[in-house]
């Protein structure tokens, strides 16, 4: 067994069946602790699926059929300017979730452990980035997410020896769970860091179609002018097109970094369906679907912090589909929000670290707007009970 097992702690959800355990709602229960778009998918990807179904039969080539790698590619281009993408310089991965943590395997250099252990991550965080990063052999070090600044990483809050360590550095924006986006500004300083001190930058953007305002969130990707194997995207049908069970994305990064992660890939062994592939090809490329779901999305926060102004402020994030709200103890709101209203949320610890006797989402819950419009209006006033 690997000894690096037990250095792992419980997942997030985990942690919530115990904490519920011996409560009894007093209404019908709604989860909001997952963030699993129940909205339809696409139905002209959906029929594109169901055409494609005697490809079950066939083994999945670990590398995108062409259609999909070029509709990726212009996905890049359109949405964000980014063009010239090489066949070679993209990977198909299940999922950004599948791909964050293969990633890790395959860039940390265990070689190099006793002079650079660190993986670098914020915190708050999406728990997968610690556990990959214990499997791999190195240590987590956290950036700190001030509130004050909108939970931005404060790049300062680590010290220069503290950087020279640093291996690789997880981001993710919009970021799970606070909706924070990392400005163009800040990639790019992000990028002369990584230059600096000599360590990859992992991007997870698998939320960033979704976002609020009328300025959409930047990739890592425009941070450089080119494709810098420093840098790796990863992004995914999952949230943008409400396709989470396709396990359906992209990695993208300089010639040289994706020609290592295929390798690792070609034996790891994990591949997308071609039905699925086939059908992704259309998820990549309609962008109207996209607009029509973000919209949904930024319609039910409006709503949130319409219904909830006189409790909250400062409830619509910058992106993703996440309430982040300060209820002062985030386990007890939790366990009472189950037994008065029947509502299921997160309790921010278990999407945080505790650093020098602090977990920065302690006093928070995590609510995914998930459901469709009617359905979360009667979670805000459920909410709004509580409160």
């Amino acid at each position: 067994m690997n000894h690096l097992l037990s250095k792992i702690g419980s997942y997030p959800f985990e942690k919530l069946n115990l904490l519920h355990k011996d409560i009894k709602p007093s209404k019908d229960v709604i989860n909001l602790s997952i963030g699993e778009p129940k909205l339809n998918a696409d139905p002209k990807v959906l029929d594109i699926l169901n055409k494609e179904t005697n490809s079950f039969s066939n083994y999945p080539p670990m590398n995108a059929v062409p259609e999909l790698s070029e509709a990726y590619r212009q996905y890049l281009k359109s949405h964000f300017g980014i063009e010239n993408v090489a066949e070679d310089e993209v990977c198909l991965v299940a999922g950004t979730r599948e791909g964050t943590f293969s990633i890790i395997q395959a860039l940390f250099n265990k070689e190099n452990i006793k002079d650079k252990p660190y993986v670098v991550m914020p915190n708050p965080f999406y728990q997968i980035y610690g556990g990959a990063t214990t499997l791999a052999g190195g240590e987590a070090k956290f950036l700190d997410c001030p509130e004050e600044d909108n939970f931005q990483p404060d790049l300062d809050s680590l010290k220069s020896e503290d950087w020279q360590k640093c291996q690789i550095l997880v981001l993710c924006s919009p970021n799970n769970p606070t909706g924070s986006i990392l400005p163009l500004s800040k990639l790019k300083d992000i990028l002369d860091l990584a230059d600096k001190y000599d360590f990859y930058v992992v991007s997870d953007e698998c939320y960033v179609d979704l976002y609020t305002s009328e300025k959409s969130c930047p990739s890592i990707l425009q941070a450089s002018s080119d494709r810098s194997d420093r840098l790796i995207a990863l992004h995914s049908l999952s949230k943008r097109s409400n396709l989470p069970g396709f396990r359906s994305g992209f990695a993208c990064s300089g010639k040289k970094t994706i020609s290592a992660y295929k390798k690792f890939r070609s034996f790891h062994g994990v591949s997308v369906p071609l039905p699925i592939q086939k059908a992704s090809v259309e998820a990549w490329l309609n962008y109207d679907f996209v607009a029509e779901n973000r919209k949904s999305y930024n319609d039910k926060f409006s709503l949130a912090a319409d219904m909830l102004k006189d409790k909250v402020s400062n409830v619509i994030p910058e992106g993703a589909f996440y309430l982040w709200l300060d209820v002062r103890d985030g386990q007890s709101f939790s366990k009472k929000i189950l037994e008065k209203e029947g509502l299921i949320v997160l309790p921010g610890s278990y999407l945080s670290a505790e650093v020098n006797g602090f977990n920065p989402g302690e006093k928070y819950v995590r609510i995914a707007l998930v459901y469709d419009f009617e359905t979360t209006e009667e979670v805000l006033k459920r909410i709004n009970n509580l409160l």
